[in-house]
């Protein structure tokens, strides 16, 4: 017996239909969402920040970039990584000559060239008077490239760190930044080490930035404009690109209220969080950003790819392991992503979530909230669920519309969640509503489970019935002496959707054919016998023309009436058995295997077309083969091969393969059948039968 409180409780909640219960878990809700920064939630919003990515890539309006990948023609043209520092002075010594506004190097050189002359002589020693007489009159290459740098406005690439390496420093030249809107208080990105090329190179650069990013889970999403290294702020990579190649004197911080707000470089102006950080909207990967370095040093590189354009000097051969999963998925260089953001600064398409958006999207959760609990309780069950898809269609819709038309990041996916959980509770208080009812519903079972009791009569009936339409193999030919013929059908439940056929088109040409109705059960059952009728009456009123197939024509007769959108895959071939040629169709089935003498093999299902009922108007292919005296034909449906045991391994093709290696060369179909029957019963070993198991199998012999 239910004790008094909690009988008092359920009268309570059944009087207010649970709205009470509803509005607590509401407003729990809106506070977490709310507060949805300082929780553990940051994966599954970046997930479906993703998700607007995935829907709507950036489309490329310009053409800003041009990438000179050390790819793996330049690393088998020129030797592995790195090269000799004169050969990448010669690289962006041809890249300036052919007009880039500013050359940035995606690639960091902390260490002296160790294949220049002085280290070369180095490590010869003394003993090699020839060799140092060679090397000596020859530069050092770190000279040589110092010099270039000089002569081109590039950029270099520096990565932070949070802890000490080998070859780091407490800082690296940068070229200073100015500010707007007082100090920052905001935690900006710290880095208390970098490491960066040698301080010659620094020297000879006309910029240097970070091009660090924090990556999440392996994807790169948000990476920091601005980074606090010491107690200098230094700005991002593609920022100094930007200023170098427009003239710029610096890079401007926009702060308000302590936080960064944006970065300017001249006239360009990038919104950020406060952070400093920005979300990157990434467009597909494009071919048209990339040049070989192999078609630069070879001079055949079109000049128009550089002229008064941003040129990154990356690495992509994929030994070097720049690589970096985007938010769309795509696996790209790392250079990739700074191209990407320099587009995305031209395009003007900035990803924001600005300060206010966890409010929004606690009052958007709010308010939808309230609809469902005014709604839901009053409401049919069909219409309260229309309602809650609707609400939860008009969270996720007005996410996909602020991203599309104004770069917003909303957050629809906690809300969502939250207005679950309110429609879930709302629903529980109406089915505790409906408890009364339980005592007539028992009686509404009892007659059901009686009712079931008939249906599986039926069922029982509907079986004999099925596997009563199918041709015996043993009784269909008695007096056939020049093929021998086997076959059975297993449905997994009462009835199912396996077939197999048989019969003569005329007395020198056997029909064969088996199938497999999409689904199970009765559907399936009722759906198998029309395609055998309609597939025999094809074949019949076919077999007339020789030069006629029977798939094409049965695919238009079944497919007139399918309402519910069944499709049947279907392997139908016609056997001469006087000379053992045979033509075949293929319908999306597996082709059947042939045992030729001892060799064993499946027939080719190049040709095979989709399944029947799929393409209503489709002509399929056929194809042919010879049998031989004493060859076999095995046709099977997936029921076999896709046989599971207990733990649910498959039987599969493999080991139905060498089943049939094993068979004896002058077995009969029978014989054969009974050994796959076997075999697939001792793999399954008692374990419920997870489809249809049918098998079909044909012993051609020579004429006598």
């Amino acid at each position: 017996m239910i004790s008094r409180p909690i009988a008092a409780a359920i009268r309570a909640l059944r009087a207010g239909r649970g709205r009470w219960v509803a509005t607590a878990l509401l407003v729990v809700a809106c506070i977490l969402v709310a507060m949805a920064s300082h929780l553990p939630v940051e994966r599954l919003r970046v997930a479906w920040f993703d998700t607007y990515q995935k829907f709507m890539p950036r489309e490329r309006n310009s053409d800003p970039v041009t990438i000179v990948e050390v790819d793996a023609n330049a690393l088998s043209r020129f030797g592995q990584w790195p090269w000799p520092r004169i050969r990448l002075a010669e690289l962006i010594d041809r890249i300036g000559g052919l007009g880039a506004l500013a050359i940035g190097l995606d690639m960091i050189l902390p260490e002296p060239d160790q294949t220049s002359p002085e280290a070369l002589m180095a490590r010869v020693g003394p003993g090699n008077a020839a060799v140092t007489e060679a090397l000596s009159p020859l530069p050092p290459y770190d000279h040589v490239l110092a010099a270039t740098l000089r002569r081109h406005p590039v950029v270099l690439g520096a990565s932070g760190f949070d802890a000490a390496a080998p070859s780091t420093s407490a800082g690296f030249r940068t070229w200073p930044m100015t500010s707007t809107g007082g100090p920052i208080t905001s935690a900006v990105r710290r880095y208390p080490y970098a490491l960066a090329s040698l301080p010659r190179f620094q020297a000879a650069a006309s910029g240097q930035g970070l091009v660090s990013a924090d990556l999440e889970r392996g994807v790169v999403r948000r990476v920091p404009m601005v980074s606090q290294l010491g107690p200098a702020y230094v700005p991002a990579f593609v920022l100094e690109l930007i200023r170098v190649a427009i003239g710029a004197p610096a890079v401007e911080l926009e702060v308000v209220a302590g936080a960064v707000a944006a970065l300017r470089v001249g006239d360009l102006r990038v919104p950020t969080h406060a952070t400093g950080k920005i979300w990157i909207h990434f467009s597909r990967p494009s071919e048209q950003r990339y040049v070989s370095a192999v078609d630069v040093l070879d001079g055949t590189a079109e000049p128009d790819a550089f002229k008064n354009k941003i040129v990154i000097i990356g690495l992509t051969g994929m030994g070097l392991m720049d690589y970096k999963t985007t938010s769309l998925g795509d696996y790209v260089p790392g250079v990739e992503a700074h191209a990407q953001m320099i587009e995305s600064f031209f395009d003007g398409r900035h990803l924001v979530r600005p300060s206010w958006m966890p409010l929004a999207e606690a009052s958007a959760l709010g308010l939808l909230g309230a609809l469902l609990i005014w709604g839901v309780p009053v409401l049919r069950r069909h219409v309260a669920l229309g309602l809650a898809l609707a609400t939860l269609m008009s969270l996720g819709a007005a996410g996909f519309a602020l991203f599309r038309w104004g770069g917003l990041l909303f957050d629809a996916a906690l809300p969502m969640i939250g207005l679950s959980v309110v429609f879930t509770s709302l629903f529980a208080s109406a089915l505790a509503a409906a408890d009364h009812e339980r005592r007539s519903s028992e009686r509404s079972l009892r007659l059901a489970r009686e009712a079931a009791a008939r249906v599986a009569g039926e069922l029982e009936a509907a079986r004999r019935i099925q596997l009563g339409i199918l041709p015996s193999a043993q009784t269909s030919f008695p007096h056939e002496d020049r093929f021998d013929l086997a076959a059975i059908v297993e449905p997994a439940r009462a009835v199912g959707g396996d077939l197999y056929d048989f019969f003569m088109l005329d007395e020198d040409r056997l029909f064969l054919q088996i199938a497999d109705v999409s689904g199970k059960g009765i559907p399936a059952s009722l759906f198998m016998a029309i395609t055998k009728v309609l597939t025999k009456s094809v074949a019949l009123r076919e077999g007339l023309h020789r030069d006629r197939q029977p798939l094409t024509q049965a695919n238009i007769e079944i497919s007139r009436d399918n309402p519910e959108a069944l499709f049947v895959t279907a392997f139908a071939a016609i056997l001469d058995v006087r000379t053992g040629h045979l033509r075949y169709w293929t319908a999306g089935h597996d082709t059947p295997y042939l045992c030729d003498h001892g060799i064993v093999r499946q027939l080719d299902r190049s040709s095979s077309g989709p399944p029947l009922c799929v393409l209503e108007d489709y002509e399929y292919p056929e194809q042919e083969c010879q049998l031989h005296p004493g060859s076999m034909l095995i046709l099977f449906t997936d029921g076999v091969s896709e046989a599971q045991d207990a733990e649910g391994a498959l039987y599969g093709k493999e080991r139905l393969h060498q089943q049939l290696q094993n068979l004896p060369q002058a077995c009969t179909a029978h014989d054969a059948l009974k050994a796959i029957q076997d075999d697939v019963a001792r793999f399954v070993n008692g374990a419920p039968a997870a489809d249809d198991f049918t098998l079909l199998i044909l012993r051609w012999s020579e004429l006598r």
